[in-house]
Parts: C-alpha cells; sequence; structure tokens
C-alpha cells in the first residue's frame, strides 16, 4: 500500500500540475519538464539509503523506517506545489521561481526514492527468490491501482477547468497518502531466517559497485534498464499537454489519459502474472518483447494521431502503452528480482533506483526539450508531437537488440567469485535458472 499512496502523489504532478503549466499557463515545455525532472536526480539518495538499511538495523525495523520516513519528506512538499506552480508560470524566467521549484522537486524526489528503494529492498529479505519477481510484479499492482483510482477521484473532484481548487485537492491527497502509510506499514516487517543479521554484511557500496562492474552481464542489464526506461519516459510530461493542445480537451478530460495507460498496464501485468503462475517456464524475455513491441506500436499510433487527430485512435493508442507498461513491469521485475541477493539487495535495489531515476529524468526533459524543437522546425503542434511519439517508438523497438544479449546464468557465473569472497552467503539460483533470461 506504501506505492498506492505514492501513486496519489504522483499522478497530481504527473497527469494534472504539467498539463496545467503547459496548457493553461502557456509555460515553455523544455522548461517544465526539466524542473519536473529534478525528482529523479535525486536517486543516488536511494543508494545511501540502500546501503544503510542493508548494514543497520532501527527501532521498527531494517527497512521500515526509511520506508516511512522518505513518504513522509515527499508528503510535506506537496501543498507547496499549486502555489509554486502559479509564482512560476507568472516568472518563468525569475532564478528564484526556477530553483525553488527544482528544490522541491529534489526533495519530493529523495523522499520517494529512499521508500521505494526500501519497499523493493524488503521484499528481497522477505520472500524466496522465486517468489520475488512475482512479489514485486503485485507492489506494480498497487502502485498502478493508485494511479487508477488517483486520476479518477481528482477527474471527480475538478470534472472541468476549474483549476482553483488545485490547492486543495493537493491537500486531500497529501492526508489520504499519510493515513494508508501509516496505517500499512506496522507490523509488515518481520525478522527472517534467510536474512543475515546486519553485522555479518561487511561489503561497502565501492565493493558491491566494483563486482557489479566486473560482470559484462551486469554491465547490460543496467544499459538495459536505462535505455528502455528512458525511451518509456519520454512521453511522461506531454501525453497530457497533447490531448489539450493538438485533440483540445479539458484538464478534467486529460487526467483521464492516466487511467486509460493504468488499466492497461494492470491489465499487462496481471496477464503476466497469471501466465508466470500457470507456466513458470514462461519468466523469460517474452513480457519484455511484448512490452517493447506494444510500445513502439502504441507511440507510433499516438504520432498517426497527431498528423490527423482521432480521439478514439488516441484511446487505443494509450491502452496500448498501458498494456506496453504492464508487460515491462512484470518483466523487468522477474528480471531484477532474479539478479538480486539478500547480501547487497539494499545497494543493488538502490542502484537499480539510480540508474532508472537518472533514465527518467534525462527521458522526460527530452520529451519536452524535442517537442519544443520540433515546433520550432515545423511550426505545427500536430506535426512537433507527433515525430517525438514516433521517435520514442522507434527507441522501444531498439532495445529489442539489447534484450537478445541478456543471459541470467552467465551473470551469476560471473558475479559468484566476487560474491563467495564479498558475503558468507551463497548465491541462490533456483532450479529453472535454465528457462529464464538466457
Amino acid at each position: 500500500m506504501v506505492r498506492f499512496a505514492a501513486s496519489l502523489l504522483v499522478v497530481l504532478l504527473t497527469n494534472v500540475l504539467n498539463r496545467v503549466l503547459i496548457v493553461e499557463y502557456q509555460t515553455p515545455a523544455t522548461l517544465v519538464t526539466f524542473i519536473f525532472a529534478f525528482q529523479h536526480l535525486a536517486t543516488p539518495s536511494g543508494l545511501i539509503a540502500g546501503y544503510f538499511s542493508d548494514r543497520y538495523y532501527r527501532r521498527g525495523g531494517r527497512r521500515g523506517p526509511f520506508i516511512i520516513g522518505g513518504m513522509v519528506l515527499s508528503a510535506s512538499i506537496m501543498p507547496i506545489f499549486p502555489s509554486w506552480g502559479m509564482f512560476f508560470a507568472s516568472q518563468p524566467q525569475h532564478p528564484l521561481s526556477f530553483w525553488l521549484g527544482a528544490g522541491l522537486f529534489a526533495l519530493f524526489g529523495v523522499g520517494l526514492t529512499v521508500s521505494a528503494t526500501a519497499v523493493n529492498a524488503l521484499l528481497v529479505d522477505e520472500l524466496p527468490e522465486t517468489q520475488r519477481g512475482a512479489g514485486m510484479t503485485l507492489v506494480w499492482l498497487l502502485t498502478l491501482a493508485g494511479f487508477i483510482i488517483g486520476s479518477a477521484f481528482f477527474h471527480y473532484l475538478l470534472p472541468g477547468s476549474q483549476i482553483y481548487r488545485l490547492k486543495a485537492i493537493f491537500w486531500l491527497f497529501t492526508i489520504l497518502a499519510l493515513a494508508i502509510v501509516l496505517g500499512s506499514v506496522k507490523g509488515v516487517e518481520v525478522e527472517s531466517a534467510t536474512v543475515s543479521p546486519p553485522t555479518e554484511r561487511g561489503a561497502t557500496v565501492g565493493i558491491v559497485l566494483q563486482g557489479l562492474s566486473r560482470s559484462s552481464q551486469a554491465v547490460l542489464f543496467f544499459v538495459f534498464l536505462a535505455a528502455t526506461v528512458f525511451f518509456l519516459a519520454i512521453q511522461t510530461f506531454i501525453l497530457t499537454p497533447f490531448g489539450g493542445e493538438v485533440l483540445l480537451l479539458p484538464v478534467g478530460e486529460t487526467a483521464k489519459f492516466g487511467i486509460y495507460t493504468s488499466w492497461g498496464a494492470m491489465l499487462g501485468m496481471g496477464s503476466a502474472y497469471w501466465m508466470q503462475k500457470k507456466w513458470p517456464r514462461w519468466r523469460n524475455k517474452l513480457f519484455l518483447v511484448l512490452s517493447l513491441g506494444l510500445g513502439g506500436t502504441a507511440c507510433i499510433l499516438l504520432a498517426i494521431s497527431s498528423w490527423w487527430p482521432d480521439r478514439p485512435k488516441v484511446e487505443a493508442a494509450l491502452w496500448l502503452l498501458g498494456l506496453s507498461k504492464g508487460f515491462f513491469n512484470a518483466g523487468i521485475s522477474f528480471l531484477t528480482m532474479s539478479l538480486a541477493h539478500p547480501a547487497f539487495s539494499g545497494v543493488f535495489m538502490g542502484l537499480w533506483n539510480l540508474v532508472s531515476g537518472l533514465a527518467l529524468a534525462v527521458g522526460e526533459t527530452t520529451g519536452g526539450f524535442c517537442l519544443d524543437q520540433a515546433m520550432r522546425f515545423t511550426g505545427d503542434l500536430g506535426a512537433a508531437y507527433g515525430l517525438v511519439f514516433l521517435g520514442e517508438g522507434l527507441g522501444m523497438l531498439g532495445c529489442l537488440i539489447i534484450l537478445k544479449l541478456l543471459n541470467r546464468q552467465r551473470y551469476w557465473r560471473q558475479l559468484a567469485p566476487w560474491l563467495g569472497a564479498a558475503s558468507t552467503t551463497k548465491p541462490v539460483v533456483s532450479d529453472n535458472a535454465g528457462s529464464g533470461y538466457n
């Protein structure tokens, strides 16, 4: 439920505030997406928090204090965003409005990153290797449920363009998210016999990173993670402005875009979860191949709908994009959890958040930058959006090349000598490892 609560906060920024700034207040998309991306530049905090949560035990558990502390930090920032947005829209070139926004998003990102790292590391601690991918998939399902319910609730509270209600809505969502976090975290962390006591974990962040850097498959995994997240993120902050500027929809209607993609993502993850349970050998590259193929198709369809506006085609593309994200979340969950190990789960998940967060920041910023540049080049909004969506789709399809080179068995063979020397805990590879990423 922690990730559900986090989604209630994120949906207000991703689907609402950015669209209001770009469409209603006519703020340059490059500037808006650049400032919003500062939340992802805070991802090194996850690596640090993961390291300390690996090594130290505090009252409330090893991961619990980081989960609660991170979410409290993010929630405390939320009510400030509407006031900052009005100030920034009135003076977008003023250094104070820029750096104030950058600082707010950076603090918000620190909180989300710390809590997300602790949640993922907790899964590694408490679940056997064969169940971690399914566990992380369920976390993604709750995350998307938060997007769906948050978007629907916002649409109910703000059916049209009554943006004067934003401050009250931000306060309401913040209080609700905090109540969910505090009510769900208590007692969730239990002692596990499979996890070594903190005093036995002698590997420092540098040692773990050095060990991973010596594995070509580990490096390839993080390159694949960065590339796929980058291309999936390009449309994040320009999708709802696209609905306002090309389809001429009000803010309440474009907020529903998040509902379409979230339902599609839940359908994709639910299908992947069911298929993996019914056919365990399907816990392989199939989900990621489906994700990249559907994502590429969705972006190409969005490009066509930009050149020849058609709302039904856009809605179909949003469902396909959601399915793509759902299969991606499931596939990357199984792959990530099959490569993580309790001896360095906090650092590994911190590095995972660092790489994906930086890729998100660059991808989201690239979307706004390319949109502005394409607009200057073409002089037409529809053509500009179409070029950005087309480039995103082709990039997703190109990531299939990197996926082809990944091999899970080779990863563990490369890592085993270092892991044996750095930790008293040996790597665990399930009996069906050969049926996975090979």
